[in-house]
């Protein structure tokens, strides 16, 4: 029952998340689902999954923090508002982190925008300092990101979201991620629709 009413919180914050930005709504929830058969094609056991299915639907939590005429402007960021944006991983980490979950899901938050060569944000981190499930959900999270409509360009198609996971194997994204990734686009098990 516990876990129910956590799940059951945990979606009302992320439909909340979406609220605002009605260009990325259903974000969480489609990323989530990518990352579930990920975690599956890799082998993780049901309690990773779990875990890593309840940080990726609040892992945007921080956006709550972005005023939503940056969220939903089409066209360029400027250097200025795109620094506020990469403020929402730490932002939604001090959201979270209070909280007790049975999952590391304010590191998720934290660290979903980090990368294995330090090129990520806001810490910076390489490699073994970036959490399991957050490099699940960086892979998911510009899969994603890139084959559906944005206010800023449209949707690409998903040859070109597999293109760029595969030309930053191994320096932005975990090589067996993108290896379970690409299993799963291959044998069409997965679509956003």
């Amino acid at each position: 029952m516990l876990r129910k009413t956590l799940r059951s919180t945990i979606k009302a914050i992320s439909i909340t998340v979406e609220k605002r930005d009605p260009y990325t709504y259903g974000h969480q929830q489609r990323m989530a689902n990518l990352c579930i058969k990920i975690a599956k094609e890799h082998g993780k056991d049901s309690g990773f999954i779990k875990g890593l299915e309840m940080g990726a639907l609040i892992h945007d939590i921080g956006k709550i923090h972005i005023p939503g005429e940056i969220l939903n402007r089409p066209g360029n960021l400027t250097e200025h508002e795109m620094g506020m944006i990469r403020t929402h991983p730490k932002v939604g980490n001090e959201v979270v982190k209070g909280l007790e979950f049975p999952w590391p899901i304010a590191a998720m938050i934290l660290q979903h925008h980090e990368r294995l060569d330090g090129s990520g944000y806001p810490e910076g981190r390489i490699n073994g300092d970036i959490i399991p499930e957050a490099r699940i959900i960086a892979v998911a999270d510009v899969l994603e990101a890139m084959t559906t409509h944005r206010p800023y360009r449209p949707a690409q198609d998903i040859s070109i979201g597999l293109k760029e996971l595969q030309d930053h194997c191994r320096t932005h994204y975990e090589p067996d991620v993108v290896d379970a990734c690409l299993k799963i686009c291959a044998k069409k098990s997965f679509s956003f629709d």
